[in-house]
């Protein structure tokens, strides 16, 4: 396979563990098959592939190392669709009542991000905005988000 090398290779300096880049690798290549009908460009399937092997080594870290972060950028595509904000066990109904006081983009936005079921080109592609646009925006309405919520902790 042509990728295959350059794959391994990728998996290894991602993660720093040379035991389980073959079931990664594994992985990385069974959601590309997978995904190869939603691939709408084909001369962007190189950056798309590692794209994949990115999110595959991601997830791997975060099981290992039990990271659950409350704002995860990106899960895995082929997952049960994950559950709605109210039910996420790290989204406290204080942290949504603070969302709703967003402006109307802001709440669209990290709404959007709070699953964590979306990466940044899905949510671009939704807002019909570019990447940087996305992780600019989102950056503001948590910072937003965080100096709401401080400020309410503190009345």
């Amino acid at each position: 396979m042509l990728y295959r090398q350059r794959i391994a290779r990728f998996v290894i300096a991602q993660t720093r563990e040379e035991g389980s880049y073959e079931d990664l690798c594994q992985t990385i290549f069974v959601k590309m098959v997978l995904g190869l009908p939603r691939l709408r460009e084909h001369e962007r399937f190189e950056p798309w592939l590692f794209q994949i092997a990115r999110n595959v080594c991601r997830d791997h870290l975060r099981a290992k190392l039990g990271w659950r972060r409350l704002f995860v950028p990106y899960r895995d595509e082929h997952d049960a669709a994950a559950a709605p904000p109210e039910m996420q066990p790290d989204v406290s109904k204080s942290m949504l009542e603070h969302i709703e006081r967003l402006p109307d983009a802001q709440r669209a936005l990290l709404r959007l991000s709070l699953d964590g079921s979306r990466s940044y080109e899905e949510m671009a592609e939704l807002t019909r905005s570019s990447v940087s646009a996305v992780k600019s925006r989102l950056h503001r309405a948590r910072e937003n988000l965080k100096t709401l919520m401080l400020a309410g902790d503190s009345e």
